[in-house]
């Protein structure tokens, strides 16, 4: 198939007088329940420039209605003040070292918001895995719809198992000389990024990820008339959230409008899902203000219909870990089972929160507060992936966790999202 709905970024990064070990800060929807790592990169940033003032971190939520704008004012003194400045057009070249046997590679490209359909079983290009968590949506979309710059933490995966694609820009005899290279706060590890000009070997690039884009015999139980090309790694809700916007302002443009307009686009790492450093890990669920005994009592007690089979999870409440069993119907992925009898409890006690948690450690420590449980589930294979979108449309919300919460994109590079903005800078970026 043609590649028309991948093309090059126009990419925006901090001045050189700015600390890049201060801009850099971790995607939004960690640590949702550890304020205080959120007020220490508070305190690590102080009044530095930095992403933490470009982004809404999901602990503060209830705080919306204020710091929104603030993000909105803070996006126009970046672009006024020059903060953020453009770089020649070029493919970015990423090397995230997190402390693993490799490091894990990507390069950031523009994807074609027509081309990404979150309907489950839709038929497109790019797809999500995961369902949304409804409620982490409409601040995201409240951000986007006045920013006149977005900051990536999605990452895209490519079905990749030769390693044909993404690699050989890494292998090549001569990099370019890395535009940055620092440490990232907070136990991020170290992150280097390269920008390879426009040319030849941008074009192979290219040429190879059309090919397979057009290849329909990676997964013989594909249907439809478009291949599965892309599937969200990370990121989801941050998909949902630009598509949704998309969809607004596209309807106030003309036909020729909305070829160009740059909202039309989301800016993204691509990666190869069989990297040597992609590890996929259980997003376990933890419920807090509630009564740990009666939970399980709930849980236990759901009704077994004929066809159902026990499940048996590990759950862990003040201070110690246990057994629990619950039905499941045979084909189901554990975390189905549980986040269907989770929802169930959920709705009959509308007192009781959930959490998604990275780290069994992390959940042991945050489930031995009083009124809270914890409940730790398997980790999801990776070779799993796209087969599953394939057959069950998307996944369950927040059934697999891309590595530690550590290792999630940090927010570094920007993109122009409003013809203003790109206005500033229409020198760089365009298509490859």
């Amino acid at each position: 198939m043609p590649l028309d709905f991948v093309r090059l970024p126009q990419l925006l990064l901090p001045a050189p007088t700015v600390d890049l070990s201060r801009f850099a800060v971790i995607a939004c929807d960690q640590f949702t329940a550890e304020p205080a790592l959120w007020a220490e990169t508070e305190r690590l940033v102080g009044d530095a420039p930095s992403a933490l003032h470009l982004i809404l971190p999901e602990v503060y939520l209830d705080a919306s209605a204020d710091r929104i704008p603030a993000i909105h004012r803070t996006m126009q003194s970046f672009l006024q003040n020059g903060i953020l400045r453009p770089l020649p057009a070029g493919l970015m070249l990423i090397e995230r070292h997190t402390g693993r046997t490799a490091p894990r590679r990507g390069v950031l490209l523009a994807f074609d918001l027509e081309a990404y359909d979150e309907t489950p079983g839709a038929d497109a290009p790019i797809r999500p895995t995961e369902a949304t968590v409804t409620e982490r949506l409409p601040a995201r979309l409240a951000i986007r719809s006045d920013a006149a710059i977005e900051l990536p933490h999605i990452l895209l995966f490519l079905d990749d198992p030769t390693h044909t694609v993404l690699e050989p820009l890494f292998h090549q005899a001569s990099l370019p000389a890395p535009v940055y290279d620092f440490p990232l706060m907070q136990g991020g590890g170290r992150i280097t990024g390269r920008l390879l000009p426009v040319g030849r070997e941008t074009a192979a690039f290219f040429d190879r990820l059309s090919a397979y884009a057009a290849d329909r015999t990676r997964y013989s139980g594909s249907t439809g008339a478009t291949p599965l090309v892309f599937a969200t790694g990370d990121g989801n809700h941050s998909m949902s959230a630009a598509k949704a916007h998309w969809t607004r302002v596209k309807q106030n443009l003309s036909p020729a409008e909305r070829l160009t307009h740059p909202a039309r686009w989301v800016l993204a790492e691509l990666v190869n899902l069989h990297d040597e450093s992609i590890c996929f890990e259980a997003v376990h669920r933890l419920l807090m203000h509630t009564d740990p005994d009666g939970v399980v009592r709930f849980l236990t007690g759901l009704p077994a219909a004929a066809d159902t089979i026990p499940l048996t999870l590990d759950c862990c409440a003040a201070g110690r870990t246990f057994s629990i069993t619950i039905p499941a119907p045979p084909d189901t992925l554990p975390v189905a089972a549980l986040q269907q009898a989770l929802d169930s409890y959920l709705a009959a006690h509308p007192q009781t929160e959930i959490d998604f948690i990275h780290g069994t450690d992390t959940l042991t420590r945050l489930s031995a507060a009083p009124g809270h449980i914890g409940f730790i589930l398997p980790d999801f294979p990776k070779s799993e992936l796209f087969p599953q979108v394939l057959r069950a449309g998307v996944l369950p919300r927040k059934t697999f966790s891309m590595g530690t919460a550590l290792e999630k994109r940090y927010y570094l590079e920007a993109r122009p999202i409003t013809p203003a903005a790109q206005a500033l800078f229409p020198a760089c970026g365009g298509r490859a």
